[in-house]
């Protein structure tokens, strides 16, 4: 349903555009180019991948799935075409939701009402969650919850995609109060009662407020690598920002970045039980974990596989062959670690070609983050450089990419990196991207 919905709306943005209804400016088509080029290319090969080719072809690229085929003239490089089509699918969805956001979200209204959408999504899912927990009904998505009882999950089944969700919701949350920052500094007693009261009112008090409700689930969700990676994300982009702000910015970021690691973590945090979390951390050792042999035959897998990859999706149908002495009993859908499960299952030149893009966009997030930019472009980049940060610290240990609701929020998150320079100072903040004629 997600893959129609969205190539649904990309074919009526083609018709536009096929019919001169929609412009792109030319700089934009060049901005744009390498990202499209190396997702294309990406679902290129995976689409190739399921192809029936000659069985010469397949022993010269690829020994080990050459042999593991029945006999026939022709054979797939793919282990289980089948899921490599399903696996298709998804990357399409992702990519076709990164170029839709790239062209449409093009103004400062749609950049920031993509952002709220967000922190209210995050901010009902840690709700939800919280609720479940603390009054132990223990209900996911209409169904009651068979795992992960005792602990917040929202809408998701597993804590540590609906704590990924929640990192990312919190970096759409703390972009827009980056964008926000500024206005000058009141002076006497009279002026700062009324800033105070002012801000009571505004939407920064909100955002603030909701900044803490999805704190509160993160802590629940008692996921190490989420709350880890949050802080660590938090630490490093606050670090960059306030590295990169004017004297006149520089106070009041540090200010917001303290706010918000000493009263999350030490208030709220703390009240709903940050210490678990900590312990859990601790007590995380080789002895108490599987993840660590599941990475070692994951690397078995891709040293059998590295030009080729042994399928999109494939994980799940390779990985029993070479754990099924040590992990007897134990059944792994994916390796929990996106590294070594993208590069097993499409080879290591399609996974370099994911990593040149996740690459390309920090280094355009770091850009919208010179000192000469505007604040909406700070925030967004804060944001973006965010969820690359956690994104890179998260994948070593769990398959956020591997969970459509979390890979398309990222595709879409990581699509705001590549928006223009100028945006956040015309007087229409509209980017020179897509817009509609008339």
């Amino acid at each position: 349903m997600l893959f129609l919905g969205v190539a649904v709306l990309l074919g009526a943005w083609l018709l536009l555009f096929m019919t001169g209804r929609i412009r792109v400016a030319p700089q934009f088509w060049l901005r744009l180019r390498w990202p499209l080029v190396m997702l294309v290319l990406v679902q290129l090969w995976v689409f190739l991948q399921t192809l029936p080719l000659p069985r010469s072809w397949v022993m010269a690229l690829s020994p080990h799935a050459a042999g593991l085929h029945l006999p026939a003239e022709r054979i797939p490089l793919s282990l289980d075409a089948e899921i490599t089509r399903f696996h298709l699918l998804q990357g399409l969805t992702y990519t076709f939701g990164f170029f839709l956001c790239a062209m449409l979200v093009n103004q400062r209204e749609r950049i920031e009402k993509l952002l709220w959408t967000l922190v209210l999504s995050g901010a009902f899912q840690s709700i939800y969650g919280s609720l479940m927990v603390l009054s132990g009904i223990e209900y996911g998505f209409f169904v009651e919850k068979y795992v992960g009882q005792g602990l917040a999950t929202g809408t998701f089944v597993n804590r540590n995609h609906f704590a990924g969700y929640l990192v990312m919701s919190l970096a759409a949350g703390i972009g827009l109060l980056v964008s926000r920052l500024g206005g000058d500094r009141p002076t006497s007693t009279r002026e700062r009662l009324r800033a105070w009261v002012a801000l009571l009112l505004s939407t920064k008090f909100l955002l603030r407020l909701l900044l803490a409700v999805m704190v509160i689930g993160l802590v629940l969700s008692r996921s190490r690598m989420g709350n880890l990676s949050f802080f660590v994300s938090l630490s490093i982009a606050g670090g960059i920002l306030l590295a990169s702000s004017g004297r006149g910015v520089s106070g009041r970021v540090g200010f917001l970045l303290t706010s918000l690691l000493l009263v999350d973590l030490f208030i709220v945090g703390r009240w709903f039980g940050a210490e678990e979390v900590a312990e859990r951390l601790l007590e995380t050792s080789t002895a108490t974990e599987s993840r660590d042999e599941v990475s070692v035959f994951s690397l078995d897998i891709l040293r059998d596989y590295p030009l080729t990859g042994s399928g999109g999706g494939t994980f799940y149908t390779v990985f029993p062959h070479y754990s099924q002495v040590v992990l007897q009993g134990d059944y792994y859908v994916h390796a929990h670690n996106d590294y070594l499960e993208l590069a097993g299952d499409l080879g290591i030149p399609a996974f370099l070609l994911l990593a040149g893009f996740v690459l390309g966009t920090l280094s355009q997030a770091f850009f919208k983050q010179h000192q000469n930019a505007g604040k909406l472009q700070k925030g967004v980049g804060f944001t973006v450089l965010m969820t690359v940060v956690w994104l890179a610290i998260h994948s070593a240990a769990d398959f956020n990419l591997y969970v459509p609701a979390n890979a398309f929020t990222c595709m879409v998150l990581l699509a705001l990196a590549w928006g223009d320079k100028g945006y956040a100072r015309g007087k229409t903040g509209e980017i020179p991207g897509s817009y509609v004629n008339g």
